[in-house]
């Protein structure tokens, strides 16, 4: 009796093994070919954040030892490089390779919430339900690891992954649209009223790093925490700022709006002089929307106007409606919506 349910077992895991699985990621031996997937599926939509996080994924999966000495030396590793593959068999040969991957690290904004990411599968295993076991799989580990919930970012036009991850218990939370101004023409100087506007000074930065919590929404503070360090600079740091940006080709103006002498909007703006696109970002007090972003934006296509012509991009937060409002109405184009789902495990 013992001899057969041997048998069976050893069938039944190579049946398995002919159809291929799930497993915990190894990052000693599995990070070449999770870097070639994720390149292969999201290199031409990935930002400048996640071009360098691929690069640095990619650089990482050549140094075999070095992962495998972290993995044995550093407790916190597991957060780093937590997740799961699927791997399916190989047609005509023995073993198994690769096809799908989801990642799952903790939010550095929130030890409560992990953050579930790189789900992807190869092409020519798509719409077998693997991706669905992939982020079940992840789910399963952050509860088990005492998450109160997870987060995940998804685009707003593809609408097979929305559907999976709404069918699983998922929910919008907030989103940010990236939008575009392809070339700066002669626009209209606009004041605010009520409003002094001054150039940024450093005895600013507590305040400034106060609007920026306001305003950022939470889940995004989750996943991209306010660093007060981008705001309150001391000398030191504005002086290694200053030689990079030189070195770097590049400007930073900043620009704030006080009410009776109360910070309430702040605009910062990166010219560059070499190559890419200029960057504009604005915060905006929310007592303050649809007072101050029309004079604030014509102000930087003025301070623009002057340098090198090349696009001007920002992101603007989906509840931020009247930045989305001016911005259109001064000739910028939605590109593309990045949502923030989150799934509750409490």
């Amino acid at each position: 009796m013992v001899e057969a349910i041997m048998v069976v077992t050893a069938a039944a895991d190579a049946a398995q093994q002919a159809r291929g699985g799930l497993r915990a990621m190894d990052p000693t031996r599995d990070l070449r070919v999770i870097a070639d997937l994720i390149s292969e599926a999201f290199a031409h939509e990935l930002d400048a954040r996640g071009r360098t996080a691929l690069r640095e994924l990619q650089w990482m999966a050549r140094l075999t030892p070095l992962v495998w000495w972290w993995s044995q030396a550093d407790p916190s590793f597991r957060e780093a490089f937590n997740g799961f593959v699927w791997e399916e068999p190989v047609p005509g040969r023995r073993g198994q390779r690769i096809v799908g991957n989801v990642s799952l690290n903790r939010a550095p904004g929130s030890r409560s919430r992990w953050i579930i990411c790189n789900v992807v599968v190869q092409d020519a295993y798509r719409n077998q339900g693997i991706g669905r076991k992939l982020t079940d799989a992840a789910i399963a580990e952050a509860r088990e690891l005492g998450a109160r919930g997870v987060l995940l970012q998804v685009y707003e036009d593809n609408s097979p992954a929305l559907h999976l991850y709404s069918s699983l218990g998922f929910q919008e939370v907030t989103g940010e649209t990236d939008v575009q101004l392809e070339t700066i023409g002669s626009a209209a100087f606009f004041d605010a009223p009520g409003y002094r506007l001054r150039a940024w000074q450093p005895s600013d930065g507590a305040a400034a790093y106060q609007l920026a919590q306001l305003v950022t929404a939470e889940a995004r503070r989750w996943i991209r925490p306010i660093q007060a360090g981008e705001y309150q600079l001391d000398w030191l740091t504005r002086l290694g700022r200053a030689i990079g940006d030189l070195l770097a080709g590049r400007r930073i103006y900043r620009l704030v709006a006080l009410r009776e002498e109360r910070l309430v909007a702040m605009m910062t703006v990166t010219a560059t002089l070499r190559h890419d696109e200029h960057r504009l970002e604005l915060l905006v007090h929310p007592e303050h929307t649809g007072q101050l972003e029309l004079a604030l934006v014509s102000r930087t296509l003025h301070m623009l106007a002057g340098i090198p012509s090349r696009p001007v991009v920002t992101t603007v937060e989906t509840g931020h409606a009247a930045t989305l409002k001016v911005l259109q109405e001064c000739g910028f184009a939605r590109k593309r919506t990045l949502l923030t789902l989150y799934r509750s495990l409490g």
